[in-house]
C-alpha cells in the first residue's frame, strides 16, 4: 500500500509516497533542542532543554489506501537547565514513555483513532490537577493533526527538480488555539540516501480571544508570537516508501499576558528550536 514512493513518471518527474507492508515495524528517533530567553517584572531567564523520543510503529492491517498502525511512545529523555518550571513539564513529558495509540490514515487524514483516555490516564497518574491540564493540553484533535503532519508532508504530484509547492497548516493547541504554519517546499532532487526536499516558512500564534484559560492555574489573556525564518529539509527513499531524515530550526518571539489570579503579568520571550528526526528499522536505544 502506498500513501502520497518511487514512481517515475513521464519527462523525469518523481512522485513520493510512503509506503506500508503489515507486519512491519519502524522507529523514530525525535531529538528537539530549545533555548528561550524569558523577560519577566525586570528579569531575564534563561532557559533549554533537550528532548529526545523514540517512537515505534507496527503496520497492523492495510486495505486499499487505508492503513492501520499501532504507535508506541518507546522512550523519553528530557534534559533541563534553569527550568523556571520546578521540572514539572519534565516529568510530565517522561510520564509519556509507554502509551500507546492506534490509528487508521485513509488519504491523508485520520480516520480512526484509540488510546487517547488511556493516555490521559497514565499522564495523570493519579494527580486530579494533572489530569485537567492534560486533558485541555493534550487532546484527541492535537495528536491526529500530528500524526497527519507527519505522513503528510509529501508532494501530491510528481516532481522535477526545482519545482515548488506551498503547504498551510493549522495545528490545534487545545486552549492555546492554534497554530498557523505557511512553507514553501522545494524538490532539489536525488541525493545518494534519498530524494532531498527543502522548505522555508513561517510560523504564527496569537492567544484566542477570549484568552486561553488553564482550569484555576492561570489564563493567558494576550498572546503574539511568530517566527518568520522557519527553514528546514526532508530526505525521503523513494523506492522504500519510507522518510530518511528530516531536520528543521526557527526562532519565534513575542509577548505574553498571564493573568494569576487576577494579577496580569507580562513576559516577552525569545525561543530557539532545532529539530531533527530519522526512521530506524532497530529501536536505537536498545541492549
Amino acid at each position: 500500500m502506498a500513501l502520497g514512493g518511487l514512481s517515475l513518471q513521464a519527462q523525469g518527474q518523481t512522485k513520493l509516497e510512503w509506503k506500508f507492508t503489515e507486519g512491519e515495524k519502524f522507529y523514530t528517533e525525535e531529538i528537539s533542542d530549545q533555548k528561550q530567553q524569558i523577560s519577566v517584572a525586570g528579569q531575564d531567564i534563561k532557559m533549554s532543554t533537550k528532548t529526545t523520543n523514540i517512537t515505534s510503529y507496527t503496520v497492523k492491517r492495510v486495505a486499499g489506501n487505508a492503513v492501520t498502525i499501532e504507535m508506541k511512545i518507546e522512550n523519553v529523555e528530557v534534559k533541563t537547565d534553569n527550568n523556571m518550571f520546578g521540572g514539572g513539564m519534565e516529568k510530565m513529558q517522561e510520564k509519556m514513555q509507554g502509551a500507546t495509540f492506534t490509528f487508521t490514515l485513509d488519504g491523508g487524514t485520520v480516520t480512526k483513532f484509540s488510546g487517547h483516555e488511556e493516555f490521559l490516564k497514565k499522564l495523570a497518574d493519579g494527580d486530579e490537577m494533572m489530569a485537567k491540564f492534560g486533558k485541555m493540553i493534550f487532546t484527541e484533535d492535537m495528536l491526529k493533526k500530528g500524526i497527519e503532519e507527519a505522513f503528510t508532508n509529501l508532494p501530491t504530484r510528481a516532481v522535477s527538480r526545482g519545482d515548488k509547492w506551498n503547504k498551510d497548516r493549522s495545528l490545534p493547541m487545545g486552549p492555546l488555539g492554534n497554530i498557523k504554519l505557511k512553507n514553501e517546499y522545494t524538490y532539489k532532487g536525488s541525493e545518494p540516501d534519498g530524494e532531498l526536499l527543502t522548505f522555508t516558512g513561517t510560523l504564527s500564534w496569537m492567544a484566542p480571544k477570549d484568552g486561553a484559560g488553564f482550569g484555576d492555574m492561570f489564563k493567558i489573556s494576550k498572546a503574539d508570537f511568530k517566527s518568520d525564518n522557519v527553514r528546514g529539509s526532508v530526505v525521503f527513499d523513494a523506492k522504500a516508501g519510507r522518510l530518511v531524515r528530516s531536520s528543521n530550526s526557527m526562532t519565534m518571539s513575542g509577548t505574553m499576558t498571564i493573568d494569576v489570579m487576577g494579577n496580569e503579568i507580562e513576559m516577552s520571550m525569545t525561543q530557539d528550536t532545532a529539530s531533527t528526526m530519522r526512521v530506524l528499522r532497530k529501536n536505537p536505544k536498545a541492549d
